[in-house]
Formats: C-alpha cells, sequence, structure tokens
C-alpha cells in the first residue's frame, strides 16, 4: 500500500474514465484552513475535506445525469436531447439557478428545453405526465432558465411555449409518436393527419389542445378503418382524459361526411356505418 507524500500527488491513484460533462468539478472544491503548527497535518486534512466534497457533488450531478437519461429513455427521446439537458442541468447547478427548487422539476425543465432546442417539441402536459412534476412548478423552473441562459428558442420561446398546445406542437407532430406506440399500421396517420386538416379548416374542434385533437382523430380515424383503439388506450400514450378524446370525437362525428374522403369510401379503406354513435363504452 502506498501514499502521498508532500510534494505531490499519489502516483498509484488512478480516476474513473473522463467525461466532458463532468469537466471543471474540480472547481466545486472546499478548501478549509487547518493550522497545525507545520507539522503537516493540515494539508492531508484540507485534502480529505475537498475530496469530500467533489464526491458529494459528483455523486449529485451522477443522479441528475442518470434521471435524464433514464426519463429521455422513457420518452423515447434521442441522446442528442439527452446530452443537451444534461449541458443545461450542470450549468444551472454549477450556476446555483434553481436553488431550492426539487430536483426532479429542473430536470424536467432541463429536457423541455432540449427538446425545444432540437426542434422534437414536447408539450408542458407530456413533460409533466412523464416525471410527474405539476405544470407550475415546471413552468417557474422553464422561465427562470429562460431568463438565465437568454435563451433563443423561436417566437415559441414566449409565453405560448408554456402552455399545452403551442403551435411548435400541432396535432399533426403528435401523431407519428402516438400511431407508434399504438402500434397502429402505417395507413393511419396519413388519413389521420388529412382529417385533422380538413377539420382545420371547417372550423371543427377550434380551441382545443393539439394533444385533445390528435387523440380524438386518432380515435375517430381507427374507427373508420377499422383499426379499432380504446379510448384508454389512446389516453393512456397521448396523456390526456379519455372524455376529452370522446369529446373530440364526437365533434368529428357529427361532421364526418365532410371529412372523410369520397376516395377512401370508394377503394374500401373506410366506412362511415363502422363510426359508433355511441362512445360511452
Amino acid at each position: 500500500m502506498t501514499f502521498a507524500n508532500d510534494e505531490g500527488d499519489d502516483p498509484s491513484r488512478v480516476g474513473a474514465a473522463s467525461d466532458p460533462l463532468m469537466e471543471g468539478m474540480e472547481q466545486l472544491d472546499t478548501v478549509i484552513s487547518f493550522k497545525d503548527g507545520g507539522s503537516g497535518l493540515a494539508r492531508e486534512l484540507q485534502r480529505a475535506a475537498s475530496r469530500s466534497t467533489a464526491s458529494r457533488s459528483e455523486r449529485n450531478l451522477l443522479q441528475a445525469f442518470r434521471d435524464i437519461a433514464s426519463w429521455c429513455d422513457q420518452f423515447s427521446l434521442p441522446k442528442t436531447i439527452s446530452d443537451i439537458a444534461k449541458q443545461l442541468y450542470k450549468r444551472s447547478d454549477e450556476e446555483k439557478l434553481l436553488r431550492g427548487k426539487p430536483l426532479d422539476a429542473v430536470i424536467a425543465a432541463c429536457i423541455f428545453i432540449a427538446c425545444r432546442q432540437a426542434h422534437v417539441p414536447r408539450t408542458f402536459r407530456e413533460i409533466c405526465t412523464l416525471t410527474h412534476v405539476p405544470k407550475k412548478t415546471l413552468g417557474q423552473c422553464y422561465k427562470a432558465l429562460e431568463q438565465a441562459f437568454n435563451l433563443t428558442l423561436g417566437a415559441s420561446a414566449s409565453r405560448s411555449s408554456l402552455s399545452v398546445g403551442s403551435k411548435a406542437a400541432g396535432p399533426e407532430s403528435l401523431l407519428s409518436r402516438y400511431c407508434n406506440h399504438l402500434d397502429l399500421p402505417p395507413n393511419v396517420e396519413p388519413i389521420c393527419a388529412d382529417i385533422i386538416g380538413k377539420a382545420r379548416e371547417l372550423g371543427i374542434a377550434d380551441g382545443r389542445s393539439p394533444v385533445s385533437i390528435a387523440g380524438g382523430a386518432i380515435y375517430f380515424t381507427c374507427h373508420l378503418l377499422g383499426k379499432v383503439k380504446s379510448a384508454r388506450d389512446i389516453s393512456t400514450v397521448a396523456g390526456v382524459s379519455e372524455g376529452t378524446i370522446k369529446l373530440v370525437y364526437r365533434l368529428y362525428y357529427a361532421e364526418r361526411e365532410k371529412l372523410v374522403k369520397e376516395e377512401w369510401i370508394k377503394d374500401g379503406r373506410a366506412k362511415l356505418e363502422r363510426l359508433p354513435v355511441d362512445t360511452t363504452k
């Protein structure tokens, strides 16, 4: 067993593999002054205190990184978003921007911002559903980071980005993800997108959030094409209540003949009689 002397570090000590996101952790060390009359004990105590502080900081940062990676994985987000979120979190931690805020709320805000910077928008509702962070708390953390980092996320980076249903995350942009999670055949998404577009032209379901429109349109389209999914299944994926999904469905059903193209009926893909009148089941 070897020990370091007062002249330098112990060459036998081997550190962990370097991580660019962990660079600068040594700057978080706390130097404590000990006086021992020149015996050398003070320096060893200072080193021990510094190692303890750095170790604790590193552990906290690594835990946050693990949580970010786990949540991004659960949300099927690419690694680039996970990396951006980690960088944002590290900066907020180093600059003590959100001291006193819950860790999960800070992480959730970083993921939300990372999604927008990578042009893979997620709504506040989706992030809240994933992380179980209250919308109000998430909004507070987001605003603090937005101001501190002087973020430029496009026109949607203002208040509109805090609302469920900002233009950056319109209903069509949600379809691919929802349909994939529901394991629907490829022909469902484009027809569903056409129906949403036509409904928009006609002013059907105006004022409803993109999440609820996407969920209701999928419910409508699945019945129309005979690829039925329950409102509960869609609710689980979209993070919106079954009642809201069925409300949008009823609005679409009332105008079904205007929304469904004749060519879909002629080629046998769609049948209006498949659409249920009673959606209470």
